[in-house]
């Protein structure tokens, strides 16, 4: 027992007495994770430096506080640049850095030593924000899903929601790992389909280390999905100190901790709580009272550098009430509440067998509880009930080989299954029912140089699934071409992409027909480093889909609606719905190097699909045009300003038939112009001043931001006012100062 409080004692007492100045990490190989001994780390400012140990770790201490870039090199390896290092007191960032063996002959041309990476080993195009990027985004509010909308190919459903629209897709087509463990939902407020319901996003962005976001086609190990994926890595906890973190921020207050249990043995731990109910009036959340609370956790045990183990826990609670008056002021037909419980939990095991085989095996379960219940206005009897369960079990093995320096490959297997016990009534019409759906998924991909000038990727992703018992073939290849003299790359690629029709279609029994969803689509990318900190991009893409789920032409009523955009449960759908969208996007990016960082990026692009009659309908993403620009200014460690502008094409919406709302005494919506109509253009501007202050007790960081800083009135939706017998519209919100405080220690 008097050991345990002296280590203890220990833990605490460095927590207060680190050395100051210190950068820590580790370098390991990308292709076989082996950690690499001798690796050259030098700060880029003082040309301090050092080489990594045994085990790939290295440490630079003696530096003043401050911001720091190094740059890492090996003989036989690409050099990679990592910038924005926070060094300060008490704390330091312990970095995890790969680096990729040198493919290519680049025919006697110096190689930038770049800030940016593919750590796709298969060169597919993906994009990169780290821990402090993540944290330090303007507007964002550190939520995942409203960092990525600063990318020209991903649009926003509205301010009040977390869904992601990539290239004119749905919400339910985009999905997420973390730590190669499955996460069916990154949205506190998601329905169980997967598209979100509010604001608030599940992860907490404290815990991640960095996210990997493919949007231009997706690697075979990835699947069941059409648009996009986001590979999300947790930090791991300090191995050597105790420390913790308490923030307080706009939705609400939370703390970290993380530290060493044992020398192999580390983790990381969150908790936050909302006050969101109290300020929800001011940001306009849809006139009701949303709030949350999460607890996630990670565990990494290494027993030796071929082996690791990782635990991962990720637990959800939201609650969304609207009241009967805030329902009739908010333009809502109904009122009442809805409740959801969400819970992940899964084990990762990473294993090299030798320097050119590694192993990565995960399994997870996800249990969601989703109940809600909503009323008439006009009557008092309900409108909606739902009782909802959700149990997602996966299993995934993938298998890293390389057989020689220019050729690799993977190959793995993944199990999914999908159970929904299911319980709902609409409009005095009653379903209950249970449905499972087992995807069985096995995926290749071989990789290699060719003629020492391109690096080509053939991946194929084998899928049969339970409902259709059906094998489906989806092939993919990308292939990345270096030009002459440093003049840039071109990025081809092209693959077929599947993803299953929502559990809710598939437990009614007059939807057993419904086939699977795919999408064929190609793009061409051009690619240009400018400096080793700025990036230029220019691409042009084509999306096409096939067997979506569409209404019966034969239904009483014409509503027509594609399902991929909403979720409507109704009888009789058939897998006839055809879509297409076709773009350009341009991206220029800057890393801050120095002081400066920036994005500007854009998109021009068509996203449509063909209702029950064959007529071309706006799909609901359909803005057709996005910009946005961002960036900062640091001009020394202790403060920071920021900004970000957005400018969106209006949004598709359906007229409301007046004259028949009138005289049915309800909203009734002309759908022989389905979103034929447009609301005004939207823009905003977020404005971000932070400032960082390290005391002896450790480190506060305080931020202050302004939200719609101009106040424009941006249009959400129109609406039908019972009370008024007129149409009104809701915006979203109005100007809105924001602020929050971090202090670790």
């Amino acid at each position: 027992m008097l050991k345990k409080y002296r280590v203890f004692f220990a833990l605490v007492f460095k927590i207060y007495f680190l050395e100051a100045g210190t950068i820590q990490g580790n370098i390991i190989d990308a292709v076989n994770q082996l950690p690499l001994v001798g690796a050259n780390i030098s700060v880029i400012a003082n040309s301090v430096g050092t080489v990594s140990d045994d085990d790939g770790n290295f440490s630079i201490s003696g530096l003043e506080n401050g911001y720091y870039s190094i740059s890492v090199s090996f003989m036989g390896y690409e050099s990679k640049s990592i910038a924005d290092i926070w060094v300060r007191d008490k704390a330091y960032e312990f970095l995890n850095i790969q680096l990729k063996p040198t493919i290519l002959d680049y025919n006697g041309v110096t190689v930038t030593k770049s800030y940016f990476s593919k750590t796709s080993l298969d060169q597919y195009s993906s994009v990169n924000f780290n821990n402090d990027e993540i944290r330090r985004a303007p507007g964002a509010g550190q939520e995942i899903s409203r960092i990525l909308n600063a990318l020209p190919s991903v649009a926003s459903v509205g301010e009040n929601r977390q869904d992601m629209l990539v290239r004119g897709g749905g919400p339910t087509e985009n999905g997420f790992i973390i730590d190669n463990i499955y996460i069916p939902s990154i949205s506190h407020f998601n329905t169980p389909d997967g598209r979100s319901n509010g604001p608030i996003g599940l992860i907490n962005t404290e815990m991640v280390d960095d996210i990997e976001f493919f949007s231009n086609g997706f690697p075979a190990e990835y699947g069941n999905k059409l648009s996009s994926y986001g590979n999300i890595r947790y930090r791991n906890g300090k191995k050597d100190s105790l420390a913790a973190n308490i923030s307080l921020g706009m939705g609400g207050a939370g703390g970290l901790v993380e530290g060493p249990l044992k020398e192999d043995i580390s983790f990381i731990g969150s908790y936050r709580r909302s006050y969101l109910d109290i300020i929800s009036d001011a940001i306009n959340a849809g006139g009701g009272l949303p709030s949350y609370g999460d607890l996630q956790g990670k565990l990494k045990y290494n027993p030796s550098h071929f082996s690791a183990y990782t635990i991962l826990f990720i637990n959800g609670n939201s609650l969304y009430e609207r009241g009967k008056a805030e329902s009739i002021s908010a333009g809502e037909n109904t009122y009442g509440s809805f409740k959801n419980n969400q819970n992940t939990l899964g084990l990762a095991h990473r294993y090299i067998w030798n320097k050119n085989i590694y192993s990565n095996t995960s399994l997870s379960l996800s249990y969601q509880d989703a109940k809600a219940i909503f009323y008439e206005n006009k009557s008092d009897t309900i409108s909606l009930r739902t009782n909802d369960l959700y149990k997602t079990f996966n299993a995934r093995q993938l298998n890293h080989i390389r057989f020689n320096e220019l050729i690799g490959g993977l190959l793995g297997i993944e199990i999914q299954n999908r159970n929904l016990d299911y319980d709902f009534l609409l409009n005095n019409i009653e379903s209950k029912n249970e449905v499972s759906v087992t995807n069985l998924s096995s995926f290749l991909t071989f990789q290699s140089a060719l003629f020492n000038k391109a690096l080509i990727s053939l991946g194929f992703r084998f899928n049969w699934n339970s409902h259709e018992e059906d094998i489906l073939i989806a092939p993919r290849i990308n292939i990345d071409f270096s030009l002459d003299r440093g003049w840039g790359n071109i990025i081809y690629n092209s693959g077929t992409y599947f993803q299953n029709p929502p559990e809710k279609y598939l437990s009614i029994v007059d939807n057993n027909d419904l086939k699977t969803i795919n999408t064929f689509q190609h793009s061409l990318t051009f690619e240009k480093l400018i400096t080793n900190s700025t990036k230029f991009s220019i691409s042009i893409y084509k999306k096409n889909y096939h067997n979506a789920p569409m209404m019966d032409n034969n239904q009483a009523f014409t509503d027509p609606t594609f399902l991929l955009d909403e979720l409507r449960t109704y009888l009789n759908i058939i897998s006839s719905g055809k879509a297409e969208t076709s773009g350009v996007e341009i991206l220029l990016e800057k890393k801050r190097a120095i002081n400066f960082y920036g994005l500007v990026g854009g998109s021009v692009y068509n996203s449509t699909y063909n209702d029950q009659n064959g007529i071309k309908r706006n799909r609901n993403g359909n803005y057709e045009y996005l910009f946005n620009l961002v960036g900062g200014y640091r001009p020394n460690p202790k403060w920071e300003i920021s900004l970000r502008w957005s400018l969106f094409g209006g949004k598709p919406y359906t007229r409301v038939d007046l004259e028949s709302s009138n005289y049915n005494n309800e909203e009734v919506l002309d759908y022989s112009e389905f979103n034929d109509y447009r609301t005004p253009v939207y823009h905003n501007l977020f404005l971000r001043y932070e400032r960082r202050k390290s005391m002896k007790y450790g480190n506060i960081i305080t931020y202050f931001e302004f939200w719609n800083a101009y106040n424009r009135k941006n249009t959400e939706t129109y609406f039908w006012s019972r009370e008024k017998q007129e149409i009104l519209e809701t915006s979203y919100f109005s100007f809105i100062p924001v602020g929050g405080i971090e202090i670790e220690f």
